[in-house]
C-alpha cells in the first residue's frame, strides 16, 4: 500500500545531555557498578556501563550530575545496549530536578536485543516546569532482570528542524569482486562494508546545523512510528540560497556513521 508523505520530518539530536566519557557517579547503588568501559562504545572513546549483580531487584541504578533545560525539546536519542533481552519499559532513562534522581521524570525504553547496539528515540513533551532546570540525569530499572550489564552512550536532546520540506536517503553497499578461474568468465561478488548518506533542504525558520557536528537524526517518512530511518550522521554540507521573493532556503549534506535503523512497514 503507497503512504503519503506529506506528514514526514527530519529531527536531529542537537543538544547533548550527557556525552557518557565518564562514570556516572552521583551516587553509589547497592549490587550494581558503575565503570567508562573504553571498549565497547558507539560515540567518542567510551559508554558508560552498569554491571548488575543478581542481588539487585528494581529501582535506580545510577546517576550523573548535569545543569540542563531541556523545555525547548521533544525527544531524547541515545545509543543502549544490553546484555540481556529487555521488554519495553523494563529499563527507563530519568531526568531530575533535585539530585540523585529521587523524584524524576521518566522515558521508557523500547524492547532491545541483547548484546545489540541500538539508537533508541523517546519523544515526549518536555515544555513543562519539571524540565527547565534538570540537575540529574539516571537509569532506572522497572523490572527485576537477574545479573546483567547495560550500556548507554551520547545522550541526547532533539526536536524536529523547522521548515524542513524534503529529505534523500541513500543506503548502499560496496560489492567486493571475487571472481576466479571457477567462475568461467562471470564475474562474482559478496558484500562489503555498508553505509548511508543524503540530503535534505527547506527554508530558513532558525539558525543552521553546524558542518562537522555529529547529530542523532531521524528521517521521518510519515506520522507512523515505524516509517522513520534512524542514525547519527555527521553534517557535511550546509547550502544557503535566497531570491528575489525573499525566501530563504537551506540544504544540507549528511553522511551516516556507524548503523542504521531501518524503517519498517
Amino acid at each position: 500500500m503507497a503512504i503519503a508523505g506529506k506528514s514526514g520530518a527530519v529531527h536531529v539530536s542537537s543538544f547533548q545531555i550527557h556525552d557518557c566519557e565518564a562514570t556516572w557517579g552521583e551516587q553509589v547503588v547497592g549490587n550494581v557498578t558503575d565503570s567508562l568501559d573504553t571498549d565497547d562504545y558507539k560515540v567518542g572513546s567510551g559508554s558508560a556501563k552498569f554491571a548488575v549483580a543478581d542481588g539487585f531487584t528494581t529501582g535506580v541504578i545510577g546517576s550523573v550530575v548535569v545543569a540542563l533545560d531541556l523545555t525547548p525539546y521533544t525527544e531524547i536519542t541515545c545509543w543502549v545496549k544490553s546484555s540481556v533481552d529487555l521488554d519495553a519499559d523494563d529499563w527507563s532513562i530519568l531526568t531530575d530536578e533535585t539530585g540523585d534522581c529521587a523524584s524524576p521524570q521518566t522515558f521508557n525504553i523500547p524492547a532491545l536485543t541483547a548484546n545489540t547496539w541500538t539508537f533508541i528515540r523517546i519523544s515526549q513533551d518536555m515544555s513543562g516546569t519539571d524540565y527547565e532546570s534538570v540537575i540529574s540525569l539516571g537509569l532506572n530499572q522497572n523490572v527485576d532482570k537477574g545479573a546483567m550489564s547495560f550500556w548507554i552512550d551520547d545522550v541526547r536532546a532533539g526536536k524536529a528542524v523547522a521548515g524542513i520540506k524534503s529529505w534523500t536517503l541513500d543506503y548502499t553497499v560496496d560489492a567486493l569482486e571475487t571472481t576466479d578461474f571457477a567462475d568461467a568468465g562471470v564475474r562474482s561478488y559478496i558484500a562489503g562494508c555498508s553505509q548511508w548518506g543524503g540530503s535534505f533542504e527547506g527554508y530558513k525558520e532558525a539558525a543552521p546545523l553546524s558542518i562537522g557536528t555529529i547529530y542523532g537524526l531521524e528521517l521521518r517518512e510519515s506520522g507512523t512510528a515505524t516509517q522513520q530511518w534512524r542514525g547519527s550522521a555527521l553534517i557535511t554540507g550546509v547550502h544557503a540560497t535566497t531570491s528575489f521573493d525573499g525566501v530563504v532556503s537551506y540544504s544540507y549534506d549528511f553522511q551516516g556513521t556507524m548503523g542504521l535503523v531501518l524503517a519498517t512497514a
